[in-house]
Parts: structure tokens; C-alpha cells; sequence
């Protein structure tokens, strides 16, 4: 799928903009502070019905504006047109697909697969699993259509048993959830476990182009790997009595990257570590591309930060094959030096929250 059109008003100091996108490659270039990442915003918007800076989503609103608005027109696989809308005011969201309302974000989520790459993409690596968890669920929730109820069910579930503890319930009280959390469990681990395990040759084959050195990715399932789940849960009762919450199970669960047995925070660069979650964004692009009809958009804030030439070029070229549509923002297009490539691209300046095509 691409984005055809998309219409901007009110979102940060971007005031209103109407956009005629190409299907393959968008350079979006300014100086800083320009509104060059806030038009990645408004896209990320009606996908995600998020931010990916901030979660504060009135922030988003142009100040002394009542309310912000964003339309997008796309071109699904089979060449049929569409139309998301979003409006927000202070208090409310709402949500338009071909003019009928939509009550779950989710469903944009499913419409419009969508990737991020940031200059704070390190945080996937450096920050808490919760991130890295979110990481492989995105990827899950694409390509297993009953993945999004697997995960309700097991918070739904979660959310009892932690709620029965919170209130200091009797063990057998606490353990009459076992049952269905076991059961739920062994769907979610599953599901993760065999498409982390499908993923992982292309994420190889990424690493590989992108940084040239050898890295372990392990999942771990939020639970001792000597014990089934139903073995960890009986001897973690009495820990979760005392600390009020379920503290092994699949919320726990982390995927973690070694390079020589070394935690890769630890020992690659900022640079590395970049061009490492570009390599993961890639390859559940590429996993999901291969084994459905859909195809991903993909936003890179700031691409030339902290990565040399060499590096640049090599990113450039693999975001073009991945086939998806691209939009890129920088302060200098001539910093991606596309002339290596043959590829359809339009180029947008940003100057003062006003948006305008150039011709090269």
C-alpha cells in the first residue's frame, strides 16, 4: 500500500498543507525546527492515532487552535483507493475510514503497517524490555490475525489474577486463575516464539549488510527456561502474594542481543546500535512483505544522524528495496546522494511550518 495524498491542519507548526506523495521515496528536507518531523507525525497519526514523540497527543494540536486534522487518501494492494480521517480536538478523537466512523484504533494499525526510525532509536536497545516486547508483537499482530485477541485475552486474564492479588485473596483465590493464564500463555509464547524464530534469518542477513559483525538474539519468555510456565508460576506464589503482582509470564519476556557474549548496549556505538534496529525495521518489513500482500510504510526521521557516508548510502539502498514507501527527513537531501539510484522520489521543503514540492 502507498499514500496517494494527505492533507495537514493544525499539527504543531505545520498550519494546513495539502501533499501529492510518491508511491516509492519522499525526502522531506528543512532546517531544524522547520516542522520536517511533524509532517512524520501526522503520518504516524493515522496509522498508530499516536505520536512517536511524545504521548501527550494535544501537543500535537498548533497552539491557539481548537483542534487539528488529518486526512490521508491510500492505494491498498489491490489498487483501491481509501480515505483515513483524524480530527482531535482537546478532548476527543475521531476516526474516519471511506466516511464511516471507527471506534478502535486498531483497526488503522492493521490498514497501515508503519515503521519508525529515529535518532532515538537506540532506546529499543538501551531502555526497558517493555519496548523490545512492543517490538515483536507489532510484528506478530501483522502477519497472525488472531494475534490481537491472543494478547487481550492474556492481559484480561493477567489483569484478574494481579487484581485478586492486589486485594489479598486467599493462595487458592489467587491460584483459581492459573488455569487460564497457563492456557493463554502457551498461545502468546507460541506465537512469539515461532515468528521471532521465522524473522530471524532476514534480520541476519540485515545485520550482516548494515554492520558487518556478529550478533545472538535470544528471546527470553519472562520465565526460568529450566521450568515450564505452569512450574514457574507455582513457585513464584509466593513472591507474587508478597509483591502484589503476577511476576513471571509473558509481560516479562525480553529479547535480548549479545555481540561476543557482551549485551550489544554495552559494545557497539551509537552509531551501531542505529544501524542494528534499522536492521530489525527492516527485517520485519521484508518477513511481513514476504508472507502477505501487504506493504509497510516507512518514516526515518533525520537519517544522516550519527551514520558516515558509507553507512548512509548502504541504508539508503536497502530502505529502497524493501519496495515500501519511504519518507525521509533531513536537513540536506544532498546528504543521501540518491544518484546511485534508479528510484522515483519527490522532494518537499520545509521552511516555517510551510510545506512546498521542489523540482530537481
Amino acid at each position: 500500500m502507498s499514500l496517494v495524498q494527505l492533507s495537514i491542519k493544525n499539527v504543531r507548526n505545520l498550519e494546513q498543507c495539502h501533499l501529492k506523495l510518491n508511491p516509492r521515496f519522499n525526502i522531506i528536507e528543512g532546517s531544524n525546527a522547520s516542522g520536517k518531523t511533524s509532517l512524520l507525525e501526522a503520518i504516524h497519526l493515522i496509522s498508530q492515532v499516536k505520536s512517536f514523540r511524545t504521548h501527550r497527543i494535544n501537543l500535537l494540536i498548533q497552539h491557539s487552535q481548537p483542534d487539528m486534522q488529518v486526512v490521508a487518501q491510500y492505494c491498498d494492494h489491490s489498487n483501491i483507493y481509501h480515505k483515513i480521517g483524524l480530527g482531535r480536538t482537546r478532548s476527543k478523537t475521531k476516526l474516519h475510514l471511506n466516511k464511516e466512523v471507527i471506534g478502535q484504533s486498531s483497526v488503522l494499525a492493521s490498514l497501515v503497517p508503519l515503521q519508525v526510525i529515529t535518532p532515538e532509536s537506540h532506546r529499543l536497545l538501551e531502555d526497558g524490555p517493555k519496548l523490545r516486547r512492543q517490538f515483536l508483537d507489532w510484528g506478530v499482530f501483522h502477519v497472525k490475525h488472531n494475534f490481537l485477541s491472543i494478547w487481550k485475552d492474556y492481559h484480561r486474564i493477567l489483569r484478574q489474577r494481579n487484581a485478586a492479588l492486589r486485594q489479598g485473596k486467599s493462595k487458592e483465590q489467587v491460584i483459581s486463575w492459573n488455569s487460564a493464564l497457563i492456557e493463554s500463555t502457551a498461545q502468546f509464547h507460541s506465537e512469539r516464539t515461532n515468528y521471532l524464530n521465522a524473522l530471524l534469518p532476514t534480520l541476519q542477513r540485515y545485520i550482516q549488510q548494515l554492520i558487518e559483525i556478529e550478533i545472538t538474539v535470544e528471546y527470553q519468555p519472562g520465565w526460568s527456561k529450566d521450568l515450564s510456565f505452569d512450574e514457574a508460576l507455582n513457585n513464584s506464589l509466593e513472591n507474587d502474594c508478597q509483591y502484589k503482582h503476577t511476576r513471571v509470564g509473558p509481560h516479562r519476556a525480553d529479547l535480548v542481543m549479545k555481540h561476543h557474549g557482551v549485551a550489544v548496549q554495552a559494545s557497539l556505538s551509537r552509531g551501531q546500535q542505529k544501524l542494528l534496529v534499522c536492521a530489525l525495521r527492516l527485517a520485519q518489513i521484508q518477513y511481513l512483505q514476504s508472507c502477505s500482500e501487504q506493504s509497510c510504510l516507512i518514516l526515518v526521521d533525520d537519517l544522516p544522524a550519527e551514520l558516515d557516508t558509507i553507512r548512509r548510502k548502504k541504508l539508503v539502498s536497502l530502505l529502497a528495496d524493501t519496495g515500501a514507501q519511504v519518507f525521509v527527513t533531513t536537513t540536506d537531501a544532498s546528504l543521501l546522494d540518491l544518484t546511485q539510484l534508479n528510484l522515483s522520489r519527490s522532494v518537499f521543503h520545509v521552511e516555517h511550518g510551510n510545506v512546498k514540492e521542489v523540482v530537481y
